[in-house]
């Protein structure tokens, strides 16, 4: 890629590269970084396995486990989807480097370098929002340590664990190894949820700034304001007088306009070319993660319940619930945007002046038409649409689910 479009990128690469995803890294990063994750992780949630083996009947600790399990398996969905599509990511990258090409004339560059750097200020809210949250969680196990030494008492508090784990080893003894393998396997979750998150944001708000390009050329597609900013800035004074002249009247010059629907004819088959790829490289991991999400969403309200007198565990519980809310959010934001930037190009048509065309034009004209009357969307395993809709509908639903539960209790 190059360094002129990577910087708006930074960021992201950042991140794609602490997980070994980036699709310009060392072959062999990009296979040793999620090697290691993988291992961490896997050894992390079979110490959870046996700890809800060893303590079979306690529902409270196999919910906990289970809930783990759920979380560890939806991040490492995002983790090996962008691993094994690395191809399709290096692909969706090349084309925002041609897409850059394409877009080459004044307005559409400065679209698309304002939707790149609200996609960059996204991503670091969302990255920031990410780690502080991860933070404060990995500092509640050791607040009996902090409290000992604010308000201490005649005897230590009782330690706490992040999760519930078993090594087989005295848990006591080895306590703070322990935390620190709790620790370093959390912030591996939260890394590949940052990456993959963000990576996921920074594709569809490309998408969106393809489509807001296209809309804006076609509704001044005929008009003063558009004909003067398509102009050279390198022309001489001269030649800008003569074009004055010539778009003085916005119904002449059919030819011009004829040009200008071809144009955005082909970037608009563009703009859909890469809505298509970017839902075939995300809609099966997101699928997973969307039937993930929803499962552990459902077994922590059940833990929200049952853990209304413990204050402690009902806010651990609740920040987790918040954290699934919030998660699935930012997964069906994205495709709303894309959705209502691709609607938005039939507005932005019938405002172009189209009944001043000429009957060749008004041909193609219908053809685009035609074409953007239908949505792009990005989907859950073509299930699911990703949309505030949706998203609603399942935060409605959940909400049932634990009224439900709260008054069987």
């Amino acid at each position: 890629m190059q360094s002129d479009i990577l910087r708006y990128y930074h960021v992201n690469k950042i991140f794609m590269s602490q997980i070994g995803v980036w699709p310009y890294q060392n072959r062999a990063i990009r296979i040793l970084i999620p090697t290691v994750l993988t291992f961490i992780d896997i050894s992390y949630v079979a110490a959870e396995m046996i700890r809800m083996f060893d303590t079979w009947g306690d529902v409270d600790i196999a919910v906990e486990c289970i809930i783990s399990t759920i979380i560890v398996f939806a991040c490492f969905t995002k983790l090996f989807n962008l691993s094994f599509r690395i191809n399709e990511m290096r692909y969706l990258f090349s084309l925002i480097e041609y897409h850059w090409q394409v877009f080459n004339n004044s307005t559409d560059v400065e679209i698309l370098q304002n939707y790149v750097v609200f996609g960059r200020k996204v991503v670091i809210f969302y990255s920031i929002y990410v780690y502080v949250s991860m933070i404060l969680y990995l500092l509640m196990p050791m607040s009996p340590q902090i409290l000992d030494i604010m308000m201490p008492l005649n005897e230590s508090r009782p330690r706490k664990f992040l999760f519930e784990v078993e090594y087989r080893i005295d848990r006591e003894k080895y306590y703070y190894l322990i935390l620190f393998h709790s620790y370093v396997a959390v912030i591996g979750v939260m890394s590949i949820v940052v990456c993959a998150d963000t990576t996921y944001i920074a594709y569809v708000q490309h998408g969106c700034s393809l489509f807001a390009a296209i809309g804006y050329r076609l509704e001044h597609i005929v008009s003063r304001e558009y004909e003067l900013s398509q102009m050279n800035y390198f022309t001489d004074n001269e030649e800008r007088k003569c074009r004055d002249m010539e778009v003085d009247d916005i119904y002449v010059n059919q030819q011009t306009v004829y040009r200008e629907l071809v144009i955005c004819l082909r970037k608009h088959q563009l703009a859909i070319q890469y809505a298509r790829l970017l839902e075939s490289s995300f809609m099966l991991s997101t699928g997973i993660q969307l039937s993930c999400n929803m499962l552990a969403l459902s077994l922590i309200g059940i833990q929200v319940i049952s853990n209304l007198d413990s204050t402690e565990d009902l806010i651990r519980y609740l920040s987790l619930c918040a954290g699934a809310f919030f998660h699935l959010l930012w997964m069906s934001l994205p495709g709303q945007r894309l959705m209502d930037h691709s609607m938005k190009i039939f507005d932005k048509a019938c405002r172009s002046h189209w009944y001043t065309f000429s009957a060749e034009s008004k041909r193609l004209f219908r053809i685009l038409l035609y074409r953007s009357n239908v949505a792009c969307t990005l989907t859950a395993g073509k299930i699911y649409v990703m949309s505030m809709e949706n998203y609603s509908m399942v935060v409605q639903t959940a909400m049932s689910y634990f009224m439900t539960f709260s008054s069987l209790k």
